[in-house]
């Protein structure tokens, strides 16, 4: 409940005003004297005003004009005995949100309390969370020094710097790759990079809306448009009004969709289910898919004009296993993450735990690396990540990491596949040499002469 000055001069309304909201919950302070409002307004600091336009011979919207002046957030309801439009329009600009008119109906008025409070607080919501939003996109990184990645950063810049010198009319981006590759990702960094577009980022994945609710959902609705439409819906198009709206998995779009969509992007304008008359809207869309949409075409179940209006501007995300040494750069980035998430003070990857990092194929690209690191990071107990912390998929057999290595031409490591195995069975067996060497089908001599090669016989050892 706010709290509420009520500043009128008629004494026996003001009580009664201040009677009727007190009743309801409300804190209240009566002044009566214009000249003491501002003394009244700065000890109470109030939330709300209640002013009358005529207090004597002051004028009650320009001390609306001063509070406002002095505390933008202060929300006012004016109130007058010389109702007309020129004065309602007046005490608008000045920063009030009701205008009502004498006689004061105690009821309307608590209702309009309620109302203007409820929008209020639900404005600051919006604020809080656009500002947090905000602070999120600017710590967005598309990070990899690989060619490719490099590659989209630049086109990214590209892209911004361009938009800005041609205004707010932006045309449709498509992101493709495989499933983890980090479209979200990017797409959250394309909006970042947007400076100019001051609206939110909405997504919507459209995998998950089940396809009766997916017009509703992209273009909203209004009261009584069909049953259960209890009031209107705004729809994702109009919620992100100014901003950006992504569409993952772009390809599972129902077919009755598609042209609605494309309508949309070609006319920037949606209507909601239940209206006749179209609303202008100011979106970059960005979509993402995972799949084939040319094979989709050829299937029918993609129309080919909205792949080519959604493919204006286009980015593909790499596999991870195609870009090098950026799965160590992530990797190290998700344990500081990881450290300050779980409060594990320096959590870092032995070499053996990045070279398997760097031998795994990640199937599942950036999602995959990114939960392999948050399972091990909870396993240990110290602070250090080895390859035998990480799940089994990503602990791969060094010598099938071998055999690849050569099947792909690239060298390996005799000594470090030898240390391996070796370290493996020591491991196994719990430390003892002799059975280690009988699994690795060795002397035990022999077995000690490499663990004293690799510096792994134990202290005191020959």
């Amino acid at each position: 409940m706010p709290r509420i000055l009520i500043v009128e001069d008629e004494v026996g309304l003001a009580r009664a005003m201040g009677d009727a909201l007190t009743d309801a919950g409300h804190e209240v302070r009566l002044v009566h004297a214009g000249e003491k409002v501002m003394g009244e307004f700065r000890s109470f600091q109030p939330q709300m005003l209640i002013l009358d336009v005529r207090l004597g011979g002051i004028s009650g919207l320009n001390l609306l004009t001063e509070i406002k002046t002095e505390s933008p957030d202060v929300e006012a309801i004016v109130v007058t005995a010389y109702g007309s439009v020129e004065v309602a329009v007046d005490a608008m600009k000045r920063g009030a949100a009701e205008f009502l008119t004498k006689p004061v109906d105690l009821d309307v008025l608590a209702v309009a309390v309620d109302r203007v409070w409820s929008a209020s607080h639900a404005r600051r919501r919006l604020e809080q969370y656009r500002s947090a939003q905000a602070e999120q996109l600017r710590q967005v990184q598309l990070v990899g020094n690989c060619p490719r990645i490099v590659a989209i950063r630049e086109q990214v810049g590209r892209l911004a710097a361009r938009a800005v010198s041609a205004g707010l009319d932006m045309p449709a981006i498509l992101l493709t790759g495989e499933t983890g590759t980090g479209k979200d990702l990017l797409a959250y960094n394309i909006h970042a990079s947007l400076k100019h577009r001051t609206g939110p980022f909405v997504a919507l994945n459209c995998s998950a809306v089940p396809a009766e609710l997916f017009e509703s959902e992209l273009f909203g609705h209004a009261r009584g448009a069909f049953s259960g439409a209890t009031a209107d819906k705004p729809g994702m198009f109009a919620t992100a009004d100014g901003g950006t709206l992504f569409l993952d998995e772009i390809a599972d779009l129902p077919a009755a969709l598609q042209p609605k969509l494309l309508r949309a992007l070609e006319t920037h304008t949606v209507r909601r289910i239940g209206e006749t008359r179209d609303r202008s809207i100011d979106i970059c869309l960005i979509a993402a898919t995972n799949r084939d949409i040319e094979s989709l075409i050829r299937e029918g179940r993609f129309r080919e004009d909205l792949y080519y209006r959604l493919k204006v501007i286009s980015f593909h995300l790499p596999p991870l296993r195609e870009r090098g040494d950026d799965v160590l750069l992530l990797a190290d980035l998700f344990c500081s993450r990881l450290a300050a998430k779980y409060g594990i003070a320096g959590l870092n990857l032995t070499p053996a735990a990045r070279e398997a990092l760097r031998q795994h194929q990640w199937p599942g690209n950036v999602r995959e690396l990114q939960h392999a690191l948050e399972g091990a990071a909870l396993s240990i107990s110290g602070s250090t990540i080895d390859d035998a912390d990480l799940p089994v998929p990503v602990r791969a057999d060094p010598i099938t990491r071998a055999e690849r290595n050569l099947d792909e031409g690239t060298p390996i490591d005799l000594e470090q596949l030898e240390r391996s195995l070796i370290e493996r069975a020591l491991k196994q067996t719990g430390g003892n040499a002799s059975a280690a060497a009988r699994l690795l089908s060795i002397g035990r001599e022999a077995m000690r002469y490499r663990m004293s090669k690799f510096g792994l016989l134990p202290e005191g050892g020959e």
